[in-house]
Order: C-alpha cells, then sequence, then structure tokens
C-alpha cells in the first residue's frame, strides 16, 4: 500500500472511495475472470445484452443501436467489436492489478475516451449489475460474497477514475 492508501490500484476506502482489494480478493478476480475470458466475445456481448435490458436507455450512447430491437442488437457487428473490446479493456485491468501505475494509466485512458462521449461514473456503476449477472451464470449460480466484493470494489475504481476524468471535461 502506498502512502495515499492505494493497494493495487484500488484506495482504502478513507473517504467514499472503494477499499483495498484484499489478496482473497484479488485471487478471486483472477480466478473468476478466466471464465470470463475463456469465451470473450460470447462473454462481451452478453454482458451488453443485459446492460441493455436492464437499462435499456443506455443503448442510447450507440448511435448504430439507437432504437433497434435488443435481438438486432446482439447481431450487429459492431456490439462485437465493441463487446470484445471491452474484454480486452477489462483483461488490461485484471492482468495490472499487481501494477499500480500502470493500472491508473490504463483505466485512466479508458475513462477519457469514454468521457468525451457522455459515459461516466453513473455508466460504468451500470455495468455491474450486467458483469454479476453474467458471472453468476458462468459460476452456475456459485458466486459467493467474496466474487461480488471483489468485482464491486474494482468497478468502484473504474468508475472513481470515470468521475475524476468527467470532471476534468467540465
Amino acid at each position: 500500500m502506498t502512502e495515499d492508501g492505494i493497494h493495487n490500484g484500488v484506495s482504502n476506502g478513507t473517504t467514499s472511495e472503494p477499499s483495498a482489494l484484499s489478496e482473497p480478493e484479488l485471487e478471486a478476480i483472477n480466478e473468476t475472470w478466466t471464465l470470463i475470458w475463456n469465451d470473450k466475445k460470447k462473454n462481451g456481448i452478453e454482458l451488453f445484452i443485459k446492460l441493455f435490458t436492464h437499462f435499456p436507455e443506455s443503448q442510447d450512447f450507440f448511435k448504430d443501436f439507437k432504437g433497434l430491437p435488443i435481438e438486432e442488437v446482439r447481431e450487429h457487428k459492431k456490439l462485437r467489436a465493441h463487446a470484445l473490446s471491452v474484454m480486452y479493456a477489462l483483461k488490461s485491468f485484471i492482468d495490472n492489478l499487481d501494477d499500480e501505475e500502470t493500472l491508473d494509466a490504463l483505466v485512466r485512458k479508458n475513462a477519457q475516451n469514454h468521457a468525451e462521449r457522455g459515459v461516466g461514473e453513473r455508466e460504468v456503476k451500470m455495468l455491474l449489475p450486467a458483469f454479476m449477472e453474467l458471472l453468476n451464470e458462468q459460476l452456475q449460480e456459485k458466486t459467493t460474497d467474496l466474487h461480488k466484493s471483489a468485482w464491486t470494489k474494482l468497478f468502484g475504481v473504474i468508475a472513481l477514475v470515470a468521475r475524476e476524468e468527467q470532471n476534468h471535461l467540465k
């Protein structure tokens, strides 16, 4: 942990920020990510379909998907491409949980790219329920509290950086 309370890219919770990932949480993320990553294209598409189902307004951030029925969106080539891009971004974050500087730079760059399109903290937080549903399906309904807390903290960091980048644009 650094002097500012950061451990593995996650702040220690001295404010309303996410708390540090514990070693068991790091292991839980790495272990469960393997299940998601093994079929990254399919799981990425499912993540977005779940997002669009839980939060239909999120579909409007994608001009090519705006107003389309969910089944047309599911088959859209641009969904496949973006879903895969998101999965690679998540993998880069997970691969660098032990390298705080690189993790911060990766998350920050991703947040900057999205902030320019009006996608920020709120939208990142909208991904968590969809991701947890996907993870629960992959774990065949055996998602533990450890899995939930670990992924919630990781998404919390991504959302926090998204908020910071949105504020920089104002």
